[in-house]
């Protein structure tokens, strides 16, 4: 195929080449008739050649983008997804609740295992599901579970989608700048000028009777050069006030068609989840058309523009047909029609866009299952392992329901218990945005996520680590004061302070944090802070354990009941070469 590419690339510049010569030729022979003749044909085949170079190159690409997708799946499945280049590490915000601590953005982050998105809105429509900045509702998440699960089954769909949908779509931050000066376009209001076309079509008339007159030797044939010349200035002219509507147009034709390539499969698909039905029906046009028919006929409109400055084949097209004032005049035509509908129609391929993205959780990974979105606040689950982690990960029984509010885990160095905070973190983001989760049996409850657990010190706003986390956990208490439906992960809580103080404020704080209404896991090596257990039976102990092989230490990293009876340490110490007497 590439070997096609090429040769038919240097077959077009030969006959750009045969063209300038030959018409020098016969030109300067004075053989007219032969000259216009012989230039229409070989312009003829030069476009059918142009057409046939396109649709090998378009081919190409096809092929390219469908082993892209899959190599990307595969390496989904195979855990390497921290190879993926984009991580949204742009979107890592140390103030949020809940995104730093548990991975959603950045390098090995659950954004970089879903994200799959195509278009710039759906990349952000995912940012958006993943930072909960809009906490569902159980009835949505379990529309979109069904909505996903279609999604995940509609394979060859979806793989039509992205490939047909990429043909220019390579740089998100040059797709948001074309869309967002298209949708400004489309907002502006400008009256068509049908003296316009009336100036046009006589010109043309004029321009095709020299060249018959030219033809019978009734007028020489450098009176076609100089009718030309006057087109070109006739055409700058009459658009000389939609010069930047054109050239932004230019640029912008690729995206169009990508867009409107998936605007036509969306309306063609028939889907049977209602919220897919919901988000379809949004694109019923105003006007008698589809909106994929809208957009295709956009698109084909643009096909026709070019840079008369910076292209030959186009100016030769521009001042016989005047292409840009018929052009101009087409496009607020279809501004008058469909500019109330656009923004709808973005939205529409954002939405599915991100819905695709995290439909791929369901399709890649079988071991996953959706969750049950319960009324009550709880947290609970069957064999419950790290989404980032696959294979690796150990998986455990788990539940927070019922009269119990708060689980302490205590465990030894490197045990295990932080990775379970995330664990059980983003298990539920991957619940409330519809996706299944890494569980046999899953179920929890709406809340809204709090965490406290890679606080650090901040040295241009002179605020150590210990502070930090106050601040973190300041955020917590007034949301459980608000009545928030507040679920929290709190990892080595205080260990900026003395031990006393620790355990004091600890104490203190779970107290209040289970009086207002919070659940959640609170991580420890205060092995006293367990005694809460026996005098609040709203409180439960779990911990992680290690052992020693060949005096080495080890961890199975399974979650048991009860506090922890063994510490590693000094043994750590030990290993580390540090002596004790």
């Amino acid at each position: 195929m590439e070997k096609s590419i090429t040769t038919i690339g240097w077959s077009r510049l030969l006959i750009v080449v045969l063209m300038i010569v030959l018409g020098y030729v016969l030109y300067r022979q004075n053989k007219i008739s032969m000259f216009i003749g012989g230039e229409v044909l070989l312009f003829a085949i030069l476009v059918g050649v142009v057409i046939y170079h396109n649709k090998i190159i378009n081919n190409k690409i096809k092929i390219v983008r469908f082993l892209e997708i899959n190599e990307k799946g595969v390496k989904r499945i195979n855990g390497e997804f921290r190879t993926i280049e984009d991580d949204g590490s742009e979107y890592i915000d140390d103030s949020h609740p809940f995104s730093s601590d548990i991975d959603i953005f950045g390098k090995s982050s659950l954004f970089q295992l879903i994200n799959d998105t195509l278009t710039k809105g759906g990349r952000e429509r995912l940012v958006s599901y993943l930072s909960l900045r809009k906490l569902p509702t159980k009835e949505s998440v379990e529309k979109k579970q069904e909505a996903i699960k279609e999604l995940g089954e509609k394979i060859s769909w979806r793989q039509e989608l992205l490939v047909k949908g990429k043909t220019i779509i390579k740089n998100k931050k040059k797709e948001t700048e074309e869309l967002d000066a298209f949708v400004v376009w489309s907002k502006e209001k400008r009256s068509k000028g049908a003296s316009k076309k009336i100036v046009a079509y006589l010109f043309i008339a004029i321009t095709f009777l020299s060249i018959v007159l030219s033809i019978v030797k009734i007028i020489p044939a450098s009176y076609i050069l100089l009718m030309l010349l006057i087109n070109f200035a006739v055409i700058k002219l009459l658009t000389k006030n939609n010069k930047e509507d054109l050239e932004m147009f230019n640029s912008i034709k690729n995206t169009i068609k990508s867009y409107a390539k998936i605007l036509e499969l969306i309306e063609k698909e028939e889907f049977k989840s209602q919220y897919l039905k919901e988000i379809k029906s949004k694109l019923k046009s105003g006007t008698k058309n589809s909106c994929g028919e809208e957009m295709k006929k956009l698109s084909n409109l643009l096909d026709w523009i070019g840079d008369s400055s910076g292209n030959a084949y186009y100016l030769i097209i521009n001042v016989f047909i005047f292409s840009d004032v018929f052009i101009v005049e087409n496009l607020e035509t279809w501004r008058e029609q469909n500019s109330k509908e656009l923004e709808v129609w973005i939205d529409v391929i954002s939405e599915i866009d991100a819905l695709m993205s995290i439909s791929n959780v369901y399709f890649d990974f079988e071991e996953f299952k959706f969750p049950k979105i319960s009324d009550k606040k709880e947290v609970k689950g069957k064999a419950i392992g790290h989404p980032l982690l696959g294979e690796k990960a150990v998986r455990n029984n788990y539940s927070l329901s019922g009269n119990k509010k708060v689980t302490l885990i205590t465990g030894s160095n490197m045990s295990g218990k932080s990775t379970f905070l995330r664990t059980i973190g983003l298990n539920l983001v991957l619940s409330y945005i519809g996706a299944p989760v890494f569980s046999d049996d899953f179920t929890c409850g709406i809340f809204n996520i709090y965490t406290c657990m890679r606080t650090k010190d901040n040295l241009e706003e002179n605020i150590s680590s210990f502070y930090a986390e106050i601040l973190r956990i300041k955020i917590l208490i007034e949301a459980s004061k608000k009545g928030e439906d507040v679920f929290f992960l709190l990892d080595e809580i205080f260990k900026g302070t003395n031990s006393l103080d620790r355990h004091v404020g600890a104490t203190e704080l779970i107290k209040q944090l289970i009086n207002s209404g919070a659940i959640g896991l609170v991580s420890t090596h205060d092995l006293e802070l367990c005694d809460l257990e026996k005098y609040d039976n709203r409180i439960e102990n779990y911990n992680f354990r290690e052992y020693y092989e060949d005096n080495k230490i080890k961890f199975d990293y399974k979650l048991r009941v009860g506090k922890s009876e063994t510490q590693n340490a000094i043994h750590l110490m030990k290993l580390a070469g540090i002596e004790f007497k």
